[in-house]
């Protein structure tokens, strides 16, 4: 998989014509949270997935995670989102097999249900939406945490971010800077300083409560912040 420069991945996260590769759809587990999430889909699907997303969000003050005592962002963000059930070592089983070809999909897919009945039992996109923001700040938040304990937030994002690269796939033949990509091919997109969030239509819609989760972190503990 080509790599593109990180001077041109802002033209890519907001061309059209670069899309998240497409996932399968299913019934049940990690595939069918892939499948109904915002993260993965697009053009209407995506927009409808991401405005349940959105405000979900909007009815979480990112200072009320700011002030939460949580050792993990996760235990933070889900009371908050109405989950009262202790869900990290869940939402961990599901991280680390989010991305497809990543993980234990077995142990992901039984923290999935787990989740789903947790959430009151409907399998729907809105459930989806709620299980997708934990699992989005599971390990990236915890990360820039970690990583933040030891310098500033700014020069983390710019040199460690915890999401480094992201991918698309080029509906046509394209020429971005210096590499040639075929219609279908997935590319490697750097995500670093401005862009540490993303860009485009798939940018982080949680990025005031991520940093807000760090500061509150921080702030506990006395890091570099």
């Amino acid at each position: 998989m080509q790599q593109i420069r990180s001077s041109d991945a802002a033209a890519v996260l907001t061309d059209p014509t670069f899309v998240v590769p497409p996932v399968a759809a299913a019934t049940s587990g990690v595939a069918w949270l892939r499948a109904t999430v915002a993260r993965f889909g697009t053009g209407d699907a995506h927009a409808r997935r991401r405005a349940l997303a959105v405000a979900l969000l909007a009815a979480i003050p990112p200072e009320s995670l700011r002030d939460a005592a949580a050792d993990h962002p996760v235990a933070a963000l889900a009371p908050a989102l109405g989950i009262d059930a202790p869900v990290v070592a869940l939402v961990e089983d599901v991280a680390q097999a989010y991305q497809p070809s990543t993980g234990d999909e077995g142990r992901a897919d039984a923290a999935v249900e787990r989740l789903v009945t947790l959430c009151g039992g409907v399998r729907d996109e809105t459930t989806a939406a709620r299980i997708g923001l934990l699992v989005q700040a599971c390990r990236a938040t915890a990360d820039l945490i970690d990583r933040c304990r030891s310098a500033p937030i700014d020069e983390v994002l710019r040199d460690r971010p915890p999401a480094p690269t992201t991918k698309r796939q080029a509906l046509v033949a394209a020429r971005v800077g210096d590499v040639t990509i075929e219609a279908g091919e997935v590319v490697a997109v750097p995500l670093a300083g401005d862009l540490a969030f993303g860009a485009g239509p798939h940018r982080c819609p949680g990025r005031a409560h991520a940093l807000a989760l760090v500061e509150g972190a921080l702030g506990a503990d006395g890091g570099a912040g």
